[in-house]
């Protein structure tokens, strides 16, 4: 089938092919009846504009890239969703992809985004390795991080405050008599995430601060999966460790606990308090009423794409630098009876 032009528009609307280019940009300096009758040709045509001949000309699209660690995470999905709602309203598109936490996927997104002339980048950055940052820069892309960032990140971020939620979790704890806790955080390929490590290191703190020693032997690396959290439970168990109270790298591995505590003897809300993080749909539910620490995952990502497409219209880079409060949704896990 041929496709129908541009020009093929204009002869049929008796209007140049400039006209017809600015009949489908909304602020154009066009009368809005001559913008009805070349729109109305154009569906009677089913053209369309060929955006990518129009990105190689301009140097650059109305698209903005989104790439996270694990397009499978539902809160990477909630915050992309929340995103892209954000990039219509502006009249931006968005691109969605996942890096595996892979640094070397990782650097050949951030090319690939680049080559495909994007305005802008939300990074969730799997934080082993600074080179695709350092090619984003080189482009001059701008870019925001959000959830995390390492130490060594010195560009704009709308991350959660893990401090905060590690402090969150030790507090509960404490308050429920807990005097022998533990911090099961992800696995050992993962575990020096800056999220783990914030949350780790503000939890082992406030305890400390508190009289309660917690040494490395009470860091269980376990993983973020259900499967990762019965088996680091099932492991302390034959290894003769008892905890009154664990906090858990996010909710999933902490249900792993629950079940696995059960298994061994331990009544969750009974002889041991469970907390996770991320307060995932299912941790409501009766049967598991999980105590986790929610954040505020629309918000952040509200935030970062308002601020990118700020800096993209001002051909500018981001400039922001905010942590969100974290917040802490007690649920019969961790309600220890006296």
């Amino acid at each position: 089938m041929i496709k129908s032009t541009i020009k093929d528009v204009a002869r049929v609307a008796g209007v140049s092919d400039t006209t017809v280019s600015l009949a489908f940009q909304a602020n154009s300096r066009i009368s809005d009846r001559t913008r009805a009758r070349v729109l109305s040709v154009a569906a009677q045509l089913s053209y369309t504009p060929n955006l990518a001949a129009k990105n190689l000309r301009n140097g650059s699209s109305r698209t903005i890239g989104f790439v996270v660690n694990d397009v499978t995470n539902p809160f990477y999905l909630q915050m992309f969703r929340k995103a892209e709602d954000i990039a219509l309203l502006h009249g931006y598109g968005m691109i969605f992809a996942g890096s595996n936490w892979s640094a070397e996927k990782e650097h050949n997104l951030f090319e690939q985004m680049i080559q495909m002339r994007v305005c802008g980048v939300v990074l969730c950055l799997c934080e082993k390795s600074s080179e695709g940052i350092e090619t984003l820069d080189r482009f001059s892309m701008p870019y925001i991080a959000v959830d995390s960032h390492p130490c060594w990140y010195a560009g704009s971020y709308v991350a959660n405050d893990f401090c905060m939620a590690g402090e969150l979790a030790a507090e509960h704890l404490l308050e429920q008599g807990c005097r022998r806790p533990a911090y099961f955080t992800a696995g050992r390929t993962m575990s020096n995430l800056s999220a783990f490590v914030e949350m780790q290191e503000s939890f082992i703190a406030y305890f400390n601060r508190k009289g309660i020693e917690i040494t490395r032997d009470d860091v269980i690396e376990a993983g973020l999966c259900i499967q990762g959290g019965r088996d680091a439970f099932d492991r302390i168990s034959v290894q003769g460790k008892h905890y009154d109270g664990v906090f858990c790298a996010n909710d999933f591995c902490a249900m792993g606990v629950l079940e696995a505590a059960e298994k061994h003897g331990t009544i969750p809300g009974r002889d041991i308090a469970v907390i996770g993080i991320d307060d995932t749909e299912v941790s409501g539910f009766s049967k598991i009423s999980l105590t986790s620490i929610r954040q505020p995952y629309d918000q952040l990502a509200s935030i970062a794409m308002e601020e990118l497409i700020k800096a993209v219209q001002a051909d500018s880079m981001p400039n922001i630098k905010r942590k969100l409060p974290a917040e802490l949704i007690i649920r019969n896990s961790s309600k220890l009876e006296s």
